[in-house]
């Protein structure tokens, strides 16, 4: 599990104006969600973008600590905002956690090697489900789950039940959700394996082959027709 520690202070000034005149002064407005209800922080925006480069693309449980406090909320990032021009942090939402209750959180995925089919035949490695929801205790948080990937062949897949939860987690998705597969280079357009793809050609050549038989058939009943009306 990734602790990291933030500074907060609370906000009492709300609003889009005093966001702005916060953001501007490097503090980032933030709000953190309880079972006790809400409670508006701000925090700095230089200390928050240093401490999410260490769990970018991965869980983390975070420590906040008030200035001047000796009391620590433990919370998770539950939606991050950030601005499309610059990619700065615009707005951060976090949710409480209580230590020793059980969680609830969606954790990122990350494939481990590269496919058979990929090294081999040229394959192209599609993953389905880039986070999952799991169940645990926060002292169970995984950063992320690791899939490895290095026998996956063209055509094949790996589902959530064949996947499995690090110590103390549950998963919450469907047993037979596709987390990853590794379909032909062909693929990417039609969304079909090779096989899939060989199948469809094959019935669209038997429909159409089909479709002359009636043809031929028809034409030959109006001439045998046309010959007995003369």
């Amino acid at each position: 599990m990734k602790q990291i520690t933030l500074t907060t202070k609370p906000r009492n000034d709300l609003g889009r104006t005093a966001s702005k005149h916060l953001r501007q002064n490097g503090t980032i407005p933030a709000v953190i969600y309880g079972e006790s209800g809400s409670r508006n922080l701000a925090l700095n925006a230089h200390e928050f973008k240093m401490a999410y480069r260490k769990f970018s693309g991965s869980a983390a449980l975070l420590e906040l600590k008030g200035e001047g406090e000796d009391d620590a909320i433990y919370a998770i990032i539950q939606e991050l905002q950030r601005n499309p021009r610059n990619d700065s942090f615009v707005h951060i939402d976090f949710k409480e956690i209580v230590r020793g209750q059980d969680m609830e959180v969606d954790i990122p995925v990350h494939t481990k090697g590269i496919a058979d089919g990929v090294r081999n035949y040229g394959g192209v490695l599609e993953v389905s489900a880039n986070t999952l929801r799991v169940r645990c205790r926060p002292r169970n948080l995984p950063e992320f789950i690791e899939i490895d990937v290095t026998a996956l062949e063209i055509g094949k897949s790996i589902h959530l039940e064949e996947v499995t939860a690090p110590e103390g987690v549950t998963f919450l998705d469907d047993s037979d959700l596709v987390v990853v597969g590794c379909v032909g280079a062909s693929a990417g357009a039609s969304g079909l394996t090779e096989e899939e793809e060989e199948a469809a050609a094959e019935e669209a050549a038997a429909a159409a082959a089909a479709s002359e038989g009636e043809e031929t058939s028809t034409d030959s009943s109006e001439s045998e027709s046309d010959s007995e009306e003369k």
